[in-house]
């Protein structure tokens, strides 16, 4: 079993480069957003998994894990497709049933903008890792 400081490096290993990088993807995930709100590229989170995966695979030895936080930070701007979705879903007429039904397949249709960003920033990062090399350069410690 780990002993505590290995855990809060490994936690810290993740998150060095993941939370700054999924920032950077999330600015241009926002600037993707097209002006009808129909569509949202995640394009920007492959390339920077990518970037993600080679740092952490440089300073850390691996890679692994760096993508999917990467992907869930640069997903935030699904939120403003959400409230969009939920808008267009509040003026559908019909049955309750019917509007609550919309309703929650708005919010898996999200909620799989978020698992599909995590994938894809995943595979960056695996495919920067790759990229790199065998483990971390000789003077991290």
């Amino acid at each position: 079993m780990k002993n505590r400081a290995n855990i809060r490096s490994s936690v810290t290993e993740k998150w060095r480069y993941s939370v700054p990088g999924g920032i950077l993807a999330a600015v241009f995930v926002a600037l993707s957003y097209s002006d009808d709100g129909s569509t949202v590229s995640l394009g920007a989170v492959f390339f920077v998994g990518i970037l993600v995966g080679v740092l952490s695979k440089r300073h850390y030895g691996t890679s692994k894990g760096t993508g999917v936080l990467t992907g869930l930070v640069g997903a935030v701007p699904v939120v403003w497709m959400l409230g969009q979705m939920l808008t267009d879903v509040s003026g559908l007429s019909g049955p309750a049933w019917f509007t609550a039904t919309a309703t929650i397949m708005t919010l898996f249709v999200v909620a799989f903008g978020f698992a599909l960003s995590a994938v894809v920033g995943e595979v960056g990062a695996r495919i920067g890792g790759a990229i790199t090399g065998t483990g971390p350069t000789p003077d991290a410690n």
